[in-house]
């Protein structure tokens, strides 16, 4: 197992060893050490406090014959792993909080304890007090667990915010990099009437009588609203996207005659097999036609930044931490 030089004196680390060898001479998990870092360690406890309910969870599905029990442990082995990465993490930055002099106002906490409680309790304190008591975790606990959580949240805002600049060569890259993102397809303003095989016993010779109302000239969505098995009450809009349809928003055959239509112009009677046998039948009308588009760079620049920030965030954090680790002592046990 690799380690790195420990920052901590010598003294320090070697009680730690002392610690270690204690707690497993107890054999007892519950009290053992998973990991220590730097003058810190992280006990077994702390691991199965995030995962029990979800071992727990495995072991029922194990009794009832839904996972073998080598998939459960292996599933308990890769869930603690991860919950323990992010508890070393946690401590991590816990003492570069530290290190660095950082000491938040105690308002900060109690505001959060506060949102907590109204949050997940309702305001009411008893239901937390009896919640905490339920779970067997103390009040004192919840509080450092409040604080922790938050010295995290700000201190990976903190590191995110002091490194990234976007600059605007880097939004037009990106821009022109994802240009097939930006591009906005072929739409048709579609109504439709739509005659279910269900919806009388003559449905073709109904499809008839009502085209040759369109033909005529009587107004489509007027039509639509009488007739149709679709959205009668909007005369038969589409009901996507204010009434725009893509081509993959429609069946094939609806999509082929639907961008085949001028402005204003109706189709002749479609007939497609239904799933209960008998067919049914479709009147279309595009209303408008807007052909393929790409959105101009102006108008999504602040959208493209905020992609770029989250990414270059996201970039800074994780080298911040593999920082913090390379400059660490660490062992794990688990």
């Amino acid at each position: 197992m690799a380690k790195i030089i420990p920052p901590t004196p010598l003294v320090l680390v070697f009680a730690f060893w002392c610690f270690l060898a204690s707690s497993w001479g107890q054999n007892s998990i519950n009290n053992g050490v998973a990991a220590v870092i730097n003058s810190e360690a992280i006990t077994f406890r702390d691991v199965l406090a995030q995962t029990q309910m979800e071992e727990d969870d495995l072991k029922n599905q194990q009794q009832a014959g839904k996972i073998t029990d080598d998939e459960r442990k292996a599933r308990i082995r890769e869930r603690r792993k991860t919950v323990l990465d992010s508890l070393i993490e946690t401590r991590l930055i816990i003492q570069d909080y530290k290190k660095k002099g950082y000491n938040f106002p105690a308002y900060y906490f109690d505001r959060e304890e506060r949102q907590r409680v109204r949050d997940q309790f309702g305001g009411d304190r008893q239901a937390l007090v009896k919640t905490l008591e339920e779970r067997g975790i103390t009040m004192a606990d919840w509080k450092k667990n409040i604080q922790e959580t938050f010295i995290v949240q700000q201190m990976r805002q903190i590191n995110a915010k002091r490194f990234i600049t976007i600059s605007p060569h880097m939004i037009e890259e990106y821009y022109q990099n994802h240009i097939r993102d930006f591009l906005q397809p072929d739409r048709v303003k579609l109504r439709m009437i739509y005659f279910a095989p269900e919806s009388s016993a003559e449905v073709e010779a109904q499809a008839k009588e009502v085209l040759a109302q369109v033909e005529s000239g009587v107004d489509f969505a007027v039509l639509a609203r009488k007739y149709s098995d679709y959205n009668r009450a909007g005369g038969g809009l589409f009901m996507d996207q204010g009434g725009w349809a893509e081509r993959e928003g429609l069946k094939s055959e609806l999509a082929d005659v639907a961008f085949s239509l001028r402005p204003g112009q109706a189709s002749g009677i479609l007939s497609l097999p239904s799933a209960k046998g008998p067919p049914a039948y479709y009147l279309l009308q595009v209303e408008e036609v807007k052909k393929a588009t790409v959105t101009p760079l102006s108008s999504i620049r602040d959208a493209i930044e905020s992609t770029l920030v989250a990414a270059e965030s996201e970039k800074v954090q994780k080298e911040w931490i593999e920082r913090l680790k390379r400059d660490a002592y660490i062992e794990r046990f688990l």
